[in-house]
């Protein structure tokens, strides 16, 4: 659905990084799990589940093999609704082993309970799927080379706190992904319309280049999806790291916003979204 491609593994490195920031010390490695869960409005709940990495731990494909969690039980509950998750494999995400639902289907106002079982470890979390919010307009402006800069126009509910997350792709790709800083929330435009111009994300988080920008042409998706405080609290911590890693005079000691409980690091988070298509003239 909205998977961060190659989120599972950035979180496990970065979860790795903060118990070793004062001090690199191999010995100081403690086995986490790592979790990347949703639920969106009309749809089955998915998780995926790895575990960290020593810092200094080669990462090649038999190493990444290594990392899924293939025999976990996850329960997704509401009320009195209860699944447990089918595990399987799905080409769109990476990991591409995943736990699915098959009857559990996320309605706006929900809340949905996780509870990952395995090996003797508990993980829970805890989420709602908040109300839907509208792009009032979407635009694209000129740029070089025959570019094109898609623009969004948002306005805000009043008298709520509200938090948004904004995907793009095109039309022929599978999976959404998160624009360059994609996290809002409405503290200081609650109420009010905010205009902003979007940058087109990178495919992963591994990517070095990419071009912000569409071809003139481009069949695009937009997709902007409300999520509770914990999932934006979460993405935007998320955000922040990627951004400091990327500045050689940034550093952060702050450890990712979780909201999982018990030995693990990651996000189960409810989403409500609405998709608009555009060609980008």
């Amino acid at each position: 659905m909205m998977s961060f491609r190659n989120t599972l593994l950035l979180i496990g490195l970065l979860s790795l990084f903060y118990a070793c920031k004062k001090e690199i010390n191999p010995g100081l490695y403690k086995p986490k799990f790592v979790v990347e869960g949703w639920i969106e409005e009309g749809d089955f709940p998915y998780v995926i589940l790895t575990h960290n990495l020593p810092f200094f731990t080669a990462v090649d494909s038999a190493q990444l093999a290594e990392v899924i969690i293939r025999y976990a039980k996850v329960t997704v509950s509401s009320g009195n609704e209860r699944e447990v998750l089918t595990a399987t494999t799905d080409k769109r995400y990476f990991p591409y082993f995943l736990y699915r639902g098959t009857s559990l289907r996320g309605k706006v106002g929900g809340k949905y309970s996780l509870k990952v079982e395995y090996a003797g470890n508990t993980l829970t979390a805890e989420t709602e799927i908040p109300n839907p919010v509208s792009i009032d307009s979407l635009w694209f402006t000129e740029k070089p080379k025959n570019k094109r800069q898609l623009n969004v126009q948002i306005m805000d509910a009043p008298n709520e706190v509200n938090y948004y997350r904004l995907y793009s792709k095109l039309e022929k790709e599978t999976v959404f992904t998160p624009t360059l800083l994609g996290n809002h929330d409405d503290l200081f435009f609650n109420g009010k319309k905010l205009e902003m111009q979007v940058n087109r994300g990178a495919v992963n988080n591994l990517t070095t280049k990419h071009d912000p920008y569409y071809e003139a042409g481009d069949t695009v998706m937009v997709k902007l999806s409300a999520v509770p405080a914990s999932g934006y609290y979460f993405w935007k911590s998320l955000q922040d790291e990627l951004m400091n890693g990327s500045n050689p005079l940034a550093g952060s000691a702050k450890a990712l916003e979780t909201n999982i409980n018990g030995p693990g690091v990651g996000i189960w988070c409810g989403y409500s979204s609405k998709i608009y298509r555009l060609i980008a003239k």
